[in-house]
């Protein structure tokens, strides 16, 4: 079904140089974009279900979301998952889909495959990544997200995906027409700031983020990797958390659940995993020290009270940098690795990572934020080109370059 129709403003890191308004003649205008909506209110939601279902299961999901309406030109319809392709082919010169990590094998794309092979118009996929545990993984697909991807290389001059590993995964598959850009978030600025300067480290001040969704059958809470690390260290040291995709700590900060009404097994689960004795102790410094965001500017203003953002979570630390605040990403698998490396996030591999105040201060002081500006910079270039190449006017008002590199060495 189509829904309402959005016209935002951009605030996107494209070089205007790149792009002539010449060359917008003949663009497409009516664009279709298949997404989550920009942004949520708690009186949407009356369970948390309802809530997580809308945001895609992830917070960060609506990141990328809003970078793509803000980075777009032309009017731009939201419509959902299982839009109908006959008005779609109607209404719409293109559909657009913001993707993640959807090249994995627990991924079934088969009811959007279903809608876009009925489409008689070019299909615009941005940002598409394989996910696996590394570089060496063998990713299987089903047979929905095998439809969904011929049916989008059929209909696409060439298709947007995260790294240089995705590449070369859709090679294997017989699929050449990629072109890397990254993730759209990565140059879209939320909010406008002042190039970063080197302040004092305060630990205090520091913002921490991992990566987990449900508490599931507590298989998390027994292990000891980085982050579950990551969940004990923040608690221990009553540091502020972001939560994208926990399920219940959300829950409980957005009050749609309370210590009565949730269930007793992922209570017992999440005190594991915090390891904590007294669940009252816990509700605590989640109802404290718990952040997370439902509309992305909001959450952009927040992260600018911070010195420090540090974790697993590769939008959260986008949503840092790209707010002005240091941060660092501790990479985990192939989706969060690749694009640390093609964006030049300041990162380490996770297995390694010191999770303790003293690793903190060494990876604060150790991020190459200068690299990261610069690289994004020239990354737009490549980003910019592959939507002129599908025919899609970039957004280029409101374009802020990138801080200058003296500021941040200062």
């Amino acid at each position: 079904m189509i829904q309402g129709c959005y016209c935002a403003q951009a605030r996107c890191v494209l070089d205007p140089a790149l792009t002539p308004a010449s060359t917008f003649l003949c663009m497409m205008s009516r664009i279709g974009i298949v997404s989550i909506a920009l942004r949520q209110t708690m009186a949407d939601h009356s369970s948390m279900k309802s809530l997580y279902a809308a945001v895609g299961y992830n917070a960060g999901n609506l990141l990328f979301t809003n970078a793509v309406f803000r980075q777009l030109e032309g009017e731009k319809t939201r419509i959902s998952y299982r839009f109908n392709t006959e008005q779609a082919n109607e209404s719409f010169d293109a559909v657009v889909i913001p993707a993640a990590n959807w090249i994995n094998p627990q991924m079934d794309l088969g009811h959007l495959a279903t809608a876009i092979e009925g489409l008689k118009i070019p299909v615009i996929v941005i940002g598409i990544g394989a996910q696996g545990v590394d570089y060496g993984a063998d990713i299987t697909l089903t047979d929905g997200t095998q439809r969904f991807l011929k049916a989008v290389f059929d209909r696409s001059a060439s298709v947007s995906v995260r790294g240089e590993f995705t590449q070369k995964v859709l090679e294997t598959m017989g699929y050449r027409n990629t072109r890397v850009t990254g993730c759209p978030s990565l140059y879209c600025d939320f909010r406008d700031f002042d190039a970063p300067a080197r302040e004092k480290f305060k630990l205090q001040r520091c913002l921490i983020h991992a990566t987990r969704f449900y508490t599931g059958d507590g298989v998390f809470a027994n292990g000891d990797g980085p982050n579950q690390r990551l969940f004990r260290f923040a608690f221990r040291r009553g540091l502020d958390y972001l939560y994208q995709s926990e399920f219940e700590e959300m829950a409980l900060l957005f009050g749609l659940e309370t210590l009565e009404t949730m269930a007793r097994r992922p209570l017992e689960i999440l005190k594991k995993i915090y390891r904590v004795e007294k669940q009252e102790k816990l509700a605590q410094y989640i109802r404290t020290h718990g952040r997370s965001y439902l509309d992305v500017d909001r959450w952009a203003d927040d992260v600018a009270r911070y010195c420090f953002v540090y974790g697993t979570r590769l939008h959260g630390t986008i949503m840092a940098l790209n707010s002005g605040v240091p941060a660092t990403l501790l990479w985990h698998d192939t989706r969060t690795r690749e694009i640390a490396e093609f964006a030049a996030i300041p990162s380490l591999d996770a297995k390694r990572a010191d999770i303790s105040a003293k690793g903190l201060r060494r990876a604060y002081e150790a991020a190459d934020l200068d690299r990261y500006y610069r690289r994004r910079a020239e990354n737009s270039a490549a980003y910019v080109a592959f939507l002129k190449e599908n025919k899609i006017a970039p957004a280029l008002k409101n374009i802020r370059p990138a801080p200058a590199a003296a500021a941040l060495s200062a």
